[in-house]
């Protein structure tokens, strides 16, 4: 981190630091285009506001705040009652929130901008999608404060869904099913003039700069090289010294390309199952805009089996393209797609190396989860020659 970036970066948390002492003594207004504190001081009057915006008529009677988890950001459900106009409306009545009340959870979301990213999908994007992410309620970001609020659709009470702790597993048939998903949302926004008019979304390779300056990502995906050698092949270990470089090289490739908007952190954890075995991305908070190759190689590559990964790849990657013309999109031939896969590979790998180097810190993902995708991306790296592909 440069100076101009670390005497930015201790005036944003200077900053936070004074609007949460102010909040302690003067609550924020909570109205229906503020974002709360906290979901525990959560109102009917301001759950009116939030959910009934297009049903006047419409008004919260009660509501449940249910248990939940704390980990980056607050996660809590909520059960919601409506009066006859809400019920015949159909309004949501099973809610799931995501928030950033503590200061270091603050810190976290505002220095990766993926309070921002968030509150703009579920608030904005979602409902331009035909695809199968929660629907998306309320969303909200405070720039100031780097506070924010997300209501989604409660997946697993209204479409039984599963997450388990390990992340999906998928055969080939769900694996279709993730190509399918990722090809419809990069086709509805295929070169949409709309990815710039969001000032939110920034490109993968300003995305990682900043993440790297910030947050030491790239510094700490290498440092994670002395303790994961079962986990990253000796090809790979032996041009470390090539990794940093070639993240970005990658990113800086991808940008040329077409854009569309990005999930960008497509890995096994986020994605959710439901009965009929159909998989459906969440965690709408790192979105992007650039080329689409980048959420195909992760999740490909971090989703799959590698011994499944080499016998379906080609396959999956054709039905890609041809879903992608079908949403929308202009595929590229599949000699140039076959190319932007093999470049792409690094970005989900480098996440996950960093992803053990937080761990030694405060764990984010489970350890043994974490070493099992660093596996996958490293070998899809050696196996599809990324170093060499990208130059």
């Amino acid at each position: 981190m440069g100076l101009q970036d670390q005497l930015i970066f201790a005036n944003s948390l200077a900053r936070v630091g004074v609007k949460v002492a102010r909040e302690k003594l003067r609550p924020a207004s909570s109205g229906g285009d503020s974002v709360p504190l906290k979901v525990e001081g959560l109102t009917e009057e301001w759950l009116t506001e939030a959910l009934c915006r297009d049903h006047p008529a419409a008004q919260v009677t009660g509501f449940e705040l249910l248990a939940g988890s704390e980990g980056t950001t607050t996660r809590r459900s909520l059960r919601i009652e409506y009066n006859e106009a809400g019920v015949d409306a159909a309004l949501p009545t099973a809610v799931f929130s995501k928030s950033a009340p503590r200061f270091l959870s603050r810190v976290l979301v505002g220095i990766t901008g993926i309070g921002a990213g968030e509150a703009l999908f579920y608030e904005t994007i979602r409902r331009h999608l035909e695809i199968g992410a929660p629907a998306g309620y309320f969303g909200r970001w405070d720039e100031l404060a780097w506070r924010y609020l997300v209501l989604t659709e409660d997946v697993s009470v209204t479409r039984g869904a599963t997450f388990p702790r390990e992340g999906i597993q998928v055969d080939r048939s769900g694996a279709e099913c993730m190509i399918r998903e990722m090809a419809h949302y990069h086709g509805a926004f295929w070169e949409d003039p709309r990815l710039d008019e969001w000032t939110v979304l920034a490109d993968p390779y300003v995305w990682q700069l900043a993440l790297n300056r910030r947050a030491g990502c790239d510094l700490g995906a290498i440092a994670a090289f002395r303790w994961l050698t079962a986990e990253i092949p000796h090809q790979l270990r032996s041009r470390k010294s090539e990794i940093r470089g070639a993240l970005m090289r990658s990113l800086a490739v991808n940008v040329r390309g077409p854009k569309t908007l990005l999930h960008q952190d497509t890995h096994p954890r986020n994605w959710f199952k439901v009965p009929d075995g159909s998989v459906y991305l969440y965690d709408w908070q790192a979105i992007a805009k650039g080329n689409w190759a980048l959420d195909v190689s992760y999740a490909l590559s971090s989703v799959l089996d590698t011994a499944d990964r080499r016998s379906w790849e080609r396959e999956l990657l054709e039905l890609y393209l041809d879903e992608l013309g079908s949403a929308g999109g202009n595929p590229p031939s599949f000699a140039e797609a076959w190319l932007a896969y093999r470049q792409q590979m690094i970005h989900g790998f480098v996440f996950w190396a960093y992803t053990s180097a937080v761990n030694r810190v405060r764990e984010v993902h489970p350890e043994d989860v974490t070493r099992t995708i660093v596996a996958r991306t490293a070998q899809a790296m050696v196996d599809l020659e990324t170093l060499d592909a990208i130059d």
